[in-house]
């Protein structure tokens, strides 16, 4: 039967690396290491030879490689078929973008599918200024009131502290931490906000308090990005999203600001994507240190 793993391998064989295999799946490089692990644990073959300067394929990898990709068409198309009958219980999609990340959902799923094989993931690539398609289970987010969002169901995992973001020729870049009298001689960029972004809101209070000056901008696309870096100015965004900014490094600041971050889902999920809801909220109870990296 189709194995989603297959599509990362392809991915990470015609890339060379995890890291650029991650940046094409909207995913973390743990996470596409995690798969190529379980699909090489599965086969009992090594698939790669890895280095630090990326990967290459290994003879039984090489075979592989010229032989999925039939296998792949044939299996996506009976899985198909096969989500297309009404008792399907076995399958999950997952929307993922730039923003959207699989940051910690694969954390998850490797403990929720330990004892059974016969439960499948599809990361599907989404866009949250257009309408969603009706296939995806769950979408891992922050959750900042978007429009897509209030017709969603919730779980929050963590709340994601704000951090300030410098780009790497900004004095502050260097940073370990930062304060308020730190900030006072740049100008910092915040996310223009409506009443349903109370969060925002007091963030540019607190920061008008302590006479810091602010510039408000709509979203954080590459156009506010590039103005901070040629500006040298600085911005308020989640810590969660250093995986974005790759030309900035985000700081933690001396705040509590912070937004919530975790699972959105259809409220009229059932089967698999339920049972997977319920499980990620007993097990982040449990083992609260699975979303440590986000917040710390």
């Amino acid at each position: 039967m189709y194995n989603p793993h297959l599509d990362t391998f392809l991915i990470v064989a015609n890339t060379g690396s995890f890291s650029k295999a991650a940046e094409y799946l909207y995913v973390t490089p743990s996470a596409v290491i995690q798969q190529i692990n379980a699909l090489e644990n599965r086969l009992k073959v090594p698939l790669f030879y890895r280095s630090n300067k990326g990967v290459i394929l290994t003879r039984q990898g090489a075979y592989l490689k010229r032989e999925c990709v039939d296998y792949i068409r044939t299996g996506k198309e009976i899985r198909e078929r096969l989500l297309t009958m009404p008792d399907s219980e076995y399958s999950l999609i997952l929307g993922t973008s730039i923003r959207e990340k699989c940051r910690v959902f694969y954390d998850f799923w490797v403990q929720f599918t330990a004892s059974s094989d016969l439960y499948t993931v599809e990361m599907q690539t989404i866009d949250t200024d257009f309408p969603l398609p009706s296939d995806i289970d769950i979408i891992e987010a922050t959750n900042t009131g978007a429009a897509w969002q209030k017709s969603w169901c919730f779980l929050e995992l963590c709340h994601v502290p704000f951090g300030i973001a410098a780009a790497k020729d900004h004095p502050l870049y260097g940073k370990e931490s930062l304060c308020y009298e730190d900030l006072s001689d740049f100008t910092v960029i915040l996310q223009r906000a409506d009443e349903s972004r109370a969060d925002l809101i007091r963030i540019s209070e607190d920061l008008h308090r302590h006479g810091i000056r602010t510039i408000q901008r709509h979203g954080f696309g590459s156009d506010v990005v590039w103005d901070a870096s040629i500006n040298r100015q600085l911005l308020v965004i989640p810590r969660c999203y250093q995986d974005v900014l790759f030309d900035m490094r985000i700081t933690k600041m001396s705040w509590d600001h912070a937004i919530p971050y975790g699972l959105f889902y259809r409220p009229d999920i059932s089967g698999l994507p339920m049972k997977f809801i319920a499980f990620a909220e007993a097990c982040c109870r449990e083992h609260p240190a699975i979303t440590s990296r986000l917040t710390g």
